[in-house]
């Protein structure tokens, strides 16, 4: 019964018990010791030195957080929670034997130390045992333990001090410590089972620490400094006013522990009720803007009226928000952060940032209440000011935790397409230097890709001495990318064809291209060499170099192209490029039509070269073979653009197309981003045809990542999400109708494939507006079903997008039982199509 009212999966409960019973010692030592050493120091110490204690508090804290940092480093976290629990009741032991003197604001102090560092370690432990999806419905009932235990224990507080008086309260603090170290050691089997493995390799260490602040952690760090100095105003506007209206130290204890009964019954409502149901309905920005809303309203009220009701209304905002909808969402900020940042940070920004800005606020309150005597009423105006700005910087913060979701599961790649080389940059230039010398073939093969298209005068030398001595292939790709430049001269390109048997057909090619007259001789005698290909090639070259010299080179390559040999036509359309007679544009025409894939890639070179406005057509036509689609394309790029989008637009418009056609214009748009494209495109985004409407949005996305798409070409993408969800949601009614025999094994097995095949469209159509997703990586975790990414998909999904598209979207992709998402269906679709036939 509690598993279904609080939303426990199966395999949460014991966990989750750990932590609520962790979580309720956690807030029992924190009641007890700060009701017992607020009481001992406000009746034992001069009370105008409360806001000095606040700086002691900063100053000392950020030292033991250092100590700590140091010693806990690359320990295990529960060994080092033992250790540090066992520390703290023993020194709370000594402390409660010499409550005097000096003892006492050592107390006050070393209670700070104790909660901080205990509260660090239990959310790095409840962080390491649950991902973010199961934080947002379970960190609300953890919480729900502290409240518990200020209403057990903050009501408990007067019978105890009646009892034993509340010099001994710290013995009670002790034994609560003892229950955490406990439950720590209980949490140990379920840690570390959903986290993201973070694999880095070694790097310099400043590196490390410059990137260790992201904008993300400075933003985060600057919300929770802002509500640690809010605080820490209020509670000592709190303090000072309680202190004033019960001057006797067993009166201030109790009304402590009223007041911790009466908040930590509001926090158990909240934490219950509301905390998981808001952030799941509405997310962490709505939750973040709380407490300082609350705040601000509060504080107004205690400038207008100063007295303990209008203050405790402030402070009660502060401690019922602050641990429930405010710390929730501060935890779910942490988890997409990697662990052992985590582990470094968390205490420094949680611990010494904000315990040095409540430091800083203690001074400020110390100099206006105590040296210009300004009413402590007057402070409310600055945490007005505070609120504003807090809630300012709390926007960009959410934005930028769903980077920090991104980052967390995306694997980042170079893009090579983006890399351009300066021949003057010298770094680059010995970059490939270095590559061109490396022993291993493929470092050189890709050096010289890289280098093909920009001049190849720096590298001389070393194209030299690999035509020499590298590898045949290495030697024919630098002739390749040389033929129309200086680093090869021209004699040594005659030397190739008389003397190497490799090469030699490689060199005649370029001694075509070169019009070497000097190389006649030598290609004439290739013209009987007994391989056929090598005759055409000599034959192409002489023909190009003196077209009136043999008509022995005109006969071979009429002949070749009259053979039925489709490798041999192929072979000459290559070598005729510039030629009109032997190749004229109405017999290329009809080569671009023909069957074969390899004749017709050979002729769309041709194409590419020539540039005749009526090959377009042709061209076109050659995108539904898959075999010519890629040479299609690239003849496509020599053409005038708008042209080429004109003539795809018209054959994708046309309803008797092939399939094949239109996937084939679909990929091609991509490299025509223009508002026409994305127009046809986005009229190709229709799950009616599943291998269509899958290009069209592979295409779109492609755009959208090189052009914003309008908010109207959003909308209606946002729509398409809908409609393809309805469609996925309609196969999944019908396979809920279909018995899971053998005998329906088959139909099941592809229906189940209709709804694979229709998830990575809707998950692409659904970030439309934030293309820079690497969408690819969430698809494959949610195809692979990867339990331990899919959490962080779901999370990411659930802060991009609008309430009805994250409650359909996730409710598709998350591992819910098929009725369960057929009860989904039925609740945000009309009229769905439920009948099976």
């Amino acid at each position: 019964m509690l598993k279904k009212l609080f939303n426990i999966n199966p395999g949460e409960g014991l966990p989750t018990l750990i932590l609520f019973i962790y979580f309720f010692a956690f807030v029992a030592i924190s009641i007890t010791g700060s009701a017992a050493r607020d009481a001992y120091f406000l009746n034992m110490v001069d009370r105008d030195y409360l806001p000095l204690m606040f700086l002691a508090v900063a100053i000392v804290l950020t030292l033991v957080i250092e100590i700590y940092s140091r010693l806990s480093k690359n320990r295990d976290l529960i060994q080092t929670t033992t250790i540090s629990g066992l520390l703290f009741a023993f020194s709370l032991v000594f402390i409660q034997n010499k409550l005097e003197g000096w003892v006492i604001p050592f107390l006050y102090v070393w209670m700070e130390v104790i909660t901080v560092i205990t509260i660090t370690q239990f959310w790095i432990l409840a962080a390491d045992v649950f991902n973010p999806r199961q934080a947002k419905r379970l960190f609300g009932l953890l919480g729900a333990g502290g409240a518990l235990a200020a209403i057990i224990i903050g009501s408990s507080i007067k019978y105890y001090v009646s009892l034993f008086g509340s010099e001994n309260l710290l013995f009670a603090t002790i034994g609560f410590l003892g229950i955490v170290i406990l439950m720590a050691n209980l949490i140990r089997p379920y840690r570390n089972t959903n986290e993201l493995k973070n694999h880095s390799t070694k790097k310099d260490k400043k590196q490390q620490s410059d990137k260790l602040f992201t904008p993300y952690l400075k933003s985060l760090a600057i919300i929770i400094g802002l509500a640690a100095i809010v605080s820490r105003i209020i509670d000592y506007q709190f303090k000072m006013t309680a202190v004033a209206v019960f001057p006797l130290q067993d009166d201030l204890v109790n009304f402590f522990g009223k007041y911790y009964a009466i908040t930590g019954f509001a926090t158990m409502i909240i934490q219950l009720f509301i905390t998981s149901r808001l952030l799941s309905r509405f997310g962490v920005l709505i939750a973040i803007l709380i407490l300082p809303i609350s705040l601000m309203i509060g504080s107004l009220g205690f400038f207008l009226s100063p007295i303990l009701a209008a203050v405790f209304l402030s402070k009660f905002s502060d401690q019922v928000f602050k641990f429930t909808v405010h710390n929730a969402s501060i935890q779910l900020f942490w988890i997409p952060i990697k662990n052992t940042i985590k582990t470094k940070l968390k205490p420094i920004i949680e611990g010494s940032i904000r315990a040095g800005l409540e430091g800083l606020s203690g001074i400020l309150i110390f100099i206006v209440v105590t040296i210009f005597n300004t009413p402590i009423h007057y402070l409310s105006l600055s945490i007005v000011l505070i609120s504003i700005y807090w809630i300012k910087k709390s926007f960009p913060l959410k934005e930028l935790y769903v980077d920090a979701l991104q980052s967390a599961i995306e694997k980042r790649q170079l893009n090579f397409e983006e890399l351009t080389l300066d021949i003057q940059d010298q770094t680059m230039v010995k970059t490939i230097e270095t590559a061109l010398n490396n022993a291993d073939e493929s470092q050189q093969i890709f050096a010289l890709d890289i280098i093909k298209d920009i001049p190849l005068t720096p590298w001389k030398q070393s194209l030299n001495r690999l035509l020499d001595k590298g590898h045949v292939t290495v030697k024919k790709e630098i002739l390749n990318i040389s033929f129309n430049d200086d680093i090869i001269d021209d004699q040594r390109i005659i030397n190739l064809i008389e003397t190497d048997k490799e090469l030699d057909i490689d060199a005649i090619a370029i001694a075509g291209k070169r019009g070497l007259n000097n190389a006649v001789t030598a290609i004439n005698k290739h013209l009987e060499d007994p391989e056929i290909e090598k005759r055409i090639i000599a034959a192409a070259a002489l023909n190009t170099i003196d077209p009136d010299s043999s008509n022995i080179a005109k006969k071979l390559l009429i002949d070749a192209l009259q053979s039925t040999d489709e490798k041999l036509i192929s072979v000459a359309i290559n070598q005729l490029s510039f030629d009109n007679q032997i190749l004229p544009d109405d017999t290329l025409i009809h080569y671009l039509n023909d069957s074969s894939f390899v004749i017709r890639n050979a002729a769309l070179l041709v194409a590419e070269t020539r540039r005749a406005p009526e090959f377009l057509p042709v061209i076109i036509h050659s995108l539904a073979d898959s075999r010519s689609a890629i040479p299609a394309r690239t003849a496509l790029t020599a053409y005038n653009e708008q042209d080429v989008i004109n003539i795809l637009i018209q054959y994708a418009q046309d309803s008797n197309a092939q399939k094949s056609l239109v996937i084939g214009i679909l990929r091609t748009l991509k490299k025509y981003p223009t508002q026409q494209s994305i127009d046809i495109i986005l009229s190709k985004v229709n799950p009616t045809t599943p291998p269509i409407q899958a290009e069209a949005v592979d295409t779109l996305m492609h755009i959208a990542r090189e052009i914003p798409l309008k908010k109207e070409d959003i909308f209606i993408t946002k729509g398409e999400l809908i409609n393809t969800a309805r469609y996925a949601y309609e196969i999944i009614i019908a396979l809920s109708q279909i018995e899971d025999s053998n005998e329906n094994q088959l139909l099941r097995y592809f229906l189940q494939n209709e709804i694979r095949k229709l998830i990575p469209v809707i998950m692409k159509l659904g970030i439309m507006d934030k293309p820079e997703t690497q969408i690819e990586t969430y698809i494959q975790y949610v195809l692979n079903n990867e339990s331990d990414k899919l959490p962080y998909v779901l999370e990411f999904f659930e802060n991009i997008f609008s309430k009805e598209e994250r409650e359909i979207v996730n409710s598709l992709i998350d591992t819910i039982s098929i009725d369960e998402k057929c009860e989904i269906a039925r609740k945000h679709f009309d009229q769905l199509t439920t009948d099976l036939n």
